[in-house]
């Protein structure tokens, strides 16, 4: 118990010593951009809204899908048990048929 105190004292003691570090160090030089209410940025341009391009969302998903395999490959490789390698089959399946089916959609919203 008394390392997590520890530990909790320090992060707050380092946020507090940074937060005055960057009042000290950062300049005071206000205008009036800077006191301008922000919402949403840019004024739009156009009435057409400009449409996202769908890469950017199988990338992001891709992203996902191999952040969370890495994370469940490294709790199965510390199993000790054939359970673990039989789910961890199971679950290469299921990621080379996610990052397939991905590659296949992203492929699709490029051609088109």
């Amino acid at each position: 118990m008394g390392t997590i105190l520890f530990f909790a004292a320090g992060t707050l003691l380092g946020v507090i010593l940074l937060y005055l570090l960057g009042i000290a160090v950062a300049p005071l030089n206000p205008s009036e951009i800077k006191n301008d209410h922000f919402e949403c940025g840019l004024p739009p341009s156009s009435e057409v809204p400009m449409k996202a391009n769908f890469g950017y969302f199988i990338f992001a998903i891709a992203f996902i899908v191999f952040d969370m395999a890495g994370l469940f490959f490294s709790l199965f490789v510390f199993a000790d048990s054939t359970d673990a390698l039989n789910w961890a089959m199971v679950f290469g399946i299921l990621l080379f048929a996610a990052i397939t089916i991905s590659m296949k959609e992203y492929r699709n919203a490029k051609s088109a």
